[in-house]
């Protein structure tokens, strides 16, 4: 099974109508206007796609920030942009960033749910969504309309999450958690994720501590990494990385993910976008990474 990870896409609109600026928007169309605009880069959206396209991946996950601020408008043109990836629902699944909920007003009016939430495996989280017989994915939300990028996952859908993967019928031998914030990141991007933190990112490490190995699939750091945290020996902590991102000191490559499933192996490449080419960089093999199937059915 392969699976292409995206994340944090940010697509952007302008917006100088007052009524769309009498919220956080103002700060972020301020900052969108100094400094984003040239960083996210709109006109490399075709070629992510037709790059993803190429792989003819049997799955595709995006962890949010679709959008920049959650103005209809830029939701939209996420939507259409994305429209050659979008065409069997049962092969994508998509759950919301920060950005996404960047307002109350794109919270109470379910922005991400009217343009992508058909991607989800339901509107209310957690849930498990099976990718064929022994792979799922947990679908996990804890984005808020904050004036800080901080997030945190709501007690009972942690409690909710830990009931569905305390359940051996229903807990799959290779888990994958979606969720835009990291729980652990390397070293090297720790005080980055420090202040936009899920801010109870240790409950759910104690959960997840508890479930034997599984990947983490999450975004809101613009850096691809894949890393097992000391904290957590038994994930995979995937980190999308940002596709759009302008790079000019080739530290972070723009880019994205392809996973490979094959029975117990786990292996992971970068797709980096070098400036005039894509660069396909393996970062990580394990061929041990899951419980054999006859192993786990035993545990279970």
């Amino acid at each position: 099974m392969r699976i292409v990870h995206l994340s944090d896409i940010h697509v952007w609109r302008y917006a100088f109508n007052p009524l769309h600026l009498l919220n956080k928007r103002a700060f972020g169309m301020a900052e969108l206007v100094l400094r984003r605009a040239r960083k996210f880069r709109l006109e490399r959206l075709l070629a992510v796609v037709e790059r993803v396209q190429g792989l003819d991946a049997d799955h595709i996950l995006i962890t949010g920030d679709l959008t920049t601020t959650a103005l209809p408008e830029e939701f939209r043109m996420a939507r259409v942009a994305l429209d050659g990836l979008l065409v069997d629902r049962g092969r994508v699944t998509v759950v919301p960033g920060n950005h996404d909920r960047y307002t109350a007003g794109s919270v109470r009016h379910h922005q991400f749910e009217r343009w992508f939430g058909e991607f989800a495996q339901s509107t209310t989280y957690p849930w498990l969504r099976p990718l064929g017989a022994e792979t799922a994915i947990l679908g996990l939300d804890a984005t808020r309309s904050h004036l800080s990028a901080t997030g945190r996952l709501p007690a009972e859908q942690l409690a909710r999450a830990g009931e569905m993967l305390a359940d051996g019928a229903r807990r799959p031998r290779r888990l994958i958690v979606a969720c835009h914030y990291p729980v652990a990141a390397p070293p090297v991007y720790a005080q980055e994720l420090a202040h936009k933190r899920m801010k109870n990112a240790a409950e759910l490490r104690v959960l997840l501590a508890e479930v034997g190995p599984h990947l983490f699939c999450s975004g809101h750091v613009h850096a691809a990494w894949a890393y097992v945290p000391e904290a957590l020996p038994n994930q995979l902590s995937l980190n999308a990385g940002a596709p759009l991102l302008r790079d000019p000191t080739g530290l972070r490559p723009p880019g994205f993910l392809e996973i490979t499933l094959h029975n117990q192996d786990v292996s992971v490449v970068h797709h980096a976008w070098l400036g005039t080419e894509w660069d396909a960089r393996p970062i990580y093999q394990d061929p041990s990474f899951f419980p054999a199937a006859g192993a786990f059915l035993a545990q279970g």
